[in-house]
């Protein structure tokens, strides 16, 4: 059996594989299958991932400040994987109102122009920021920084709240919170799949499951700086984290 991780992967490696008869199990598929051609795979089977966008973005309406009208930023790494998760909020990444909030995108490569989006948010008008991937980011020398370095960074260094679209985005020396995908549960999704599979399913029996379950997860470090009022109806159904 063969377990395909993300777009990249499937996009890399789905032709290839779909000339053996092994079976194959994929997660944290943002795009349509049809863009890489597996609906017509026999073998393939798997679970789309659906980050919980909308939902989350709403949640600012409730925790910060009242005001007739909101603008956030949604930064992203410029990344295949960023770009097919982002892609049904707005096709061409243009701006959008979802009530009374105006989302603006803007995708970075670099090191210098995520600094640069984040420091200047607030004097651009933003009163959050939603931080989505930040993976594929790199140095002045072409190189990739650490993950984890620019996600510490712009916790530290932003001049207005940031939240996340995805658990693992959510902790002291990140995002403040969001409503957000799991991946332990996505994960448990695929391993329902790979289970049937190994009892003797057939995966053009099983088709594709849709991940569209969140959660609300903030960072007690994070609510605090922002002196942020969490609804008890949210709190009390929270993970909070650190």
């Amino acid at each position: 059996m063969i377990v395909l991780a993300d777009d990249n992967a499937i996009t890399l490696l789905s032709e290839r594989i779909a000339t053996t008869d092994i079976p194959v199990v994929f997660l944290g598929l943002n795009t349509n299958p049809r863009d890489h051609g597996i609906q017509t795979y026999e073998q393939f089977t798997g679970v789309l991932e659906r980050p919980l966008f909308k939902r989350s973005l709403l949640l600012v309406d409730h925790i910060l400040p009242k005001a007739e009208s909101r603008k956030l930023l949604v930064l992203s790494d410029n990344s295949a994987t960023s770009r097919a998760a982002l892609s049904p909020i707005s096709d061409e990444l243009k701006p959008i109102r979802l009530g009374n909030l105006t989302i603006e995108f803007k995708l970075a490569d670099s090191e210098q122009a995520w600094r640069q989006a984040v420091l200047n948010a607030k004097q651009a008008g933003y009163q959050g920021i939603f931080i989505a991937l930040y993976h594929t980011i790199t140095s002045e020398q072409g190189e990739h920084v650490d993950p984890e370095k620019i996600i510490a960074w712009t916790a530290k260094e932003s001049p207005v709240p940031n939240f996340g679209f995805w658990d693992f985005t959510i902790g002291k020396q990140a995002n403040t919170g969001g409503y957000v995908l799991n991946g332990y549960e996505h994960g448990k999704l695929a391993a329902t799949l790979i289970n049937k599979l190994l009892h003797g399913a057939k995966a053009k029996d099983l088709g594709y499951i849709s991940d569209s379950k969140g959660s609300f997860r903030f960072s007690l470090s994070g609510v605090a700086r922002w002196h942020l009022s969490i609804p008890k109806e949210m709190s009390d159904k929270a993970q909070w984290v650190d």
